[in-house]
């Protein structure tokens, strides 16, 4: 039975390890440059009727180069932030009717939720109450496809502790021995 935590703590820091490398910072692409091609030349609008004309010149012209307004180009889409997609998912959880507040860790494709519920939950409503924040939490943010939910309030003032960190800028990586250990006591079972 502790070999296999041993092994799965493990496990867990080497997956969080290997995707804090692979998503870490990318380079940057170049807008690639833009051509330049030449206009048709402009047409002078038909005179309204009862207006005389002036005799057409002899003489050729030339229409006038014209440069092209410069294009800007699209900003390529930019990843949001771990500690935004955390927020965005902590608020709609947090609309639930039996959810007084609510904090997000996201771990790679994992979020930890904390959960402060209300005082009218309890028992299988509260088992309930969790399937129910699982579901949010998959319908708001598609890229997490693990979610670990707890109401104990000791589990949630570390959340939200490490959720404050993460917002401040401090990698996640400071992080890793602590949400392993909160991912324990949520599930002892793996």
């Amino acid at each position: 039975m502790k070999n296999s935590k041993k092994i799965f703590s493990i496990l867990l820091a080497l997956i969080m390890a290997l995707s804090i490398s692979l998503t870490g910072c990318k380079a940057s692409k170049k807008p690639s440059p833009t051509r330049y091609t030449p206009t048709t030349p402009r047409t002078t609008p038909a005179p309204s009727p009862g207006m005389t004309t002036p005799a057409p010149s002899r003489v050729p012209t030339t229409p006038t180069p014209t440069t092209p307004a410069p294009t800007t180009p699209t900003p390529a889409k930019k990843p949001v932030p771990q500690s935004v997609r955390a927020a965005k998912i902590a608020s709609n959880v947090a609309k639930l009717p039996e959810v007084n507040k609510a904090t997000v860790v996201i771990s790679g494709n994992t979020a930890i939720v904390g959960i402060d519920m209300k005082a009218s939950v309890q028992g299988t409503h509260e088992t309930q109450v969790k399937k129910k924040v699982e579901k949010t939490v998959r319908y708001t943010d598609k890229g997490i496809k693990n979610v670990s939910v707890t109401s104990d309030p000791d589990l949630y003032t570390r959340i939200n502790n490490i959720a404050k960190g993460i917002a401040a800028g401090r990698p996640l990586s400071e992080f890793t021995k602590q949400i392993t250990e909160i991912l324990k006591r949520i599930t002892p079972s793996a």
